[in-house]
């Protein structure tokens, strides 16, 4: 049974919003729930070095979309097996949203101190937000103090989760005896990867695509600082749809074709398909080819709106994540098109004790990877 928002307040211990919740206890375990596979990752700061602990990727088993419940029974049965095996006994968890009921904007507020905010922003906040302000939850982060037009101001990034989504997620961490401690957005838990593996030299934005099952969150991060959000619905799924409907086979046999052939990007290698016949390769690279170049479509139209917001902003790199990031050649195919460095995430570069985890899956645990910084963080 579902629990009203009094419920969600009570066991979180007064929830305030999402942005709030980033502050929380020393040790957390990271729990990303995709709608293909869970990813669990615990670190320990051990000195100067941050050490892996525990990890794990949980396919959940079943179609994306399956009925809630079911797939909800699935999660909770993959976290439990999981920290019985693993003998995990931290019990506080970082986790994250995303998707179409998670609303991200950056707007700019009169100046209020942080307590003056906090007790306005459903008002403040309304005119903004799509959704019944009375349905969701809603969190802030302060960015900076400015002056426009001769009136203070401070920019402010504002997010709103549907209540219905959080009380879902607290739902399942609950049922396996986890304690939600701070809940982000898939993004911003990035944004601490980002800190971790970017050069301090490179002045230039970084855009990342976290390619997941069912969606692409998309983000620019500039001086250490997420300055655009959306989440694109062109994702490793689309992909698999699109080869499926070219050879009129099943999403596993897609799957695989996908993951064998990808996109052919170099000529010579294309001439040689056509060369031996290999309809196959060719036709793959054509069904995935084209969903690529929507994808492209999306970045055009959020790195237009980013340059749009300033002077002297450029796009120096794009980095690619989640599960769908390492499709053969997806990354030299973007490079190609977007005429911009193109690589692909390893988020356990800079953790110790990570080398048991399979390079093929290394991608997939960006936002992992980025909930268990949190400890880390300071955000006052």
């Amino acid at each position: 049974m579902a629990m009203n928002i009094e419920e969600v307040k009570a066991r979180l211990g007064a929830l305030k919003g999402v942005a709030e919740l980033f502050l929380g206890p020393k040790d957390v375990v990271a729990v990303d729930v995709g709608s293909y596979a869970v990813k669990v990752v615990l670190l320990k700061q051990e000195g100067p070095s941050i050490q892996l602990k525990a990890w794990g990727y949980l396919p959940i088993g079943g179609k994306a979309e399956a009925p809630i419940d079911e797939r909800k029974i699935s999660v909770v049965n993959a976290l439990r097996a999981f920290f019985i095996e693993k003998g995990v006994k931290v019990k506080d968890v970082a986790t994250s949203l995303s998707g179409n009921s998670v609303i991200v904007r950056y707007v700019k507020f009169p100046r209020l101190t942080k307590v003056e905010l906090q007790s306005t922003l459903a008002t403040e906040a309304e005119p903004f937000i799509p959704f019944d302000i009375n349905e969701v939850q809603l969190g802030f982060h302060i960015l900076s103090e400015i002056v426009e037009e001769g009136q203070k101001k401070m920019e402010t990034v504002l997010v709103a989760a549907k209540r219905d989504l959080v009380t879902a997620r607290l739902e399942i961490l609950e049922a396996c005896g986890l304690h939600p401690a701070l809940i982000d957005v898939d993004s911003f838990a990035l944004e601490n990867v980002h800190e971790r593996t970017r050069d301090p030299k490179e002045t230039a934005a970084t855009l990342y695509l976290n390619i997941g099952h069912m969606v692409t969150n998309l983000s620019i991060v500039e001086n250490g600082v997420t300055r655009v959000v959306r989440d694109v619905f062109i994702s490793g799924q689309t992909m698999t749809k699109a080869v499926m409907k070219a050879f009129q086979c099943e999403a596993p046999k897609a799957d695989d074709l996908k993951k064998l052939f990808g996109v052919i990007v170099d000529p010579a290698e294309k001439e040689k398909a056509l060369a031996d016949g290999n309809r196959d390769a060719l036709g793959v690279s054509q069904a995935v080819g084209q969903v690529a170049r929507d994808l492209v479509g999306e970045v055009h139209r959020s790195v237009d709106f980013y340059l749009s917001q300033g002077p002297d902003r450029s796009i120096g790199r794009i980095v690619l994540s989640g599960g769908s990031a390492r499709a053969k050649n997806l990354d030299k195919h973007l490079s190609a098109e977007l005429k911009v460095p193109v690589t692909v995430l390893d988020p356990f570069s800079f953790v110790k004790g990570a080398e048991g985890v399979p390079e093929e899956l290394r991608p997939a645990f960006g936002v992992a990877v980025g909930l268990a910084l949190r400890q880390n963080r300071d955000w006052e």
